[in-house]
């Protein structure tokens, strides 16, 4: 996977792919999260995708380069919820033909239900930690 200016982006495996329900349709919309990183422990892009419904839906939110050194401060799941908070606000899920989205690092942090992905459900949800 390449970010947008052609730099390789490498995933680590410690947290760094989530479920949550966004709204929509009846209950809501599940998604699989999964952060892309521009190297290892800086995150640049969250990969949103959902099965649910007719076809796939896919899009990603991605750190503009001017926030990059901003973005690559931030934890995982802090980055993630940013972008949550964003697609949520924006309605990004409605506007998958779109294609990308450029993250506005001033959006609200979510603070919903977030699970790692994989984890069993006697964990628990991943509560907001002080983001930063």
């Amino acid at each position: 996977m390449h970010d947008q200016s052609g730099n390789k982006m490498t995933h680590t495996s410690d947290k760094t792919s989530f479920l949550c329900t966004l709204p929509g349709a009846a209950k809501g919309m599940a998604y699989s999260i999964t952060v892309g990183f521009i190297e290892t422990g800086h995150p640049n892009c969250v990969q949103f995708t959902s099965f649910v419904g007719e076809g796939r839906r896919s899009f990603r939110v991605l750190a503009s380069a001017s926030d990059m050194p901003f973005a690559a401060t931030r934890s995982v799941e802090s980055f993630c919820r940013l972008a949550i908070g964003q697609v949520i606000r924006d309605s990004l899920y409605a506007k998958t033909v779109e294609g990308d989205h450029i993250l506005d690092m001033c959006a609200q942090p979510w603070e919903g239900e977030l699970r790692i992905a994989g984890s069993r459900r006697s964990q628990g949800p991943l509560r907001p930690q002080s983001l930063g």
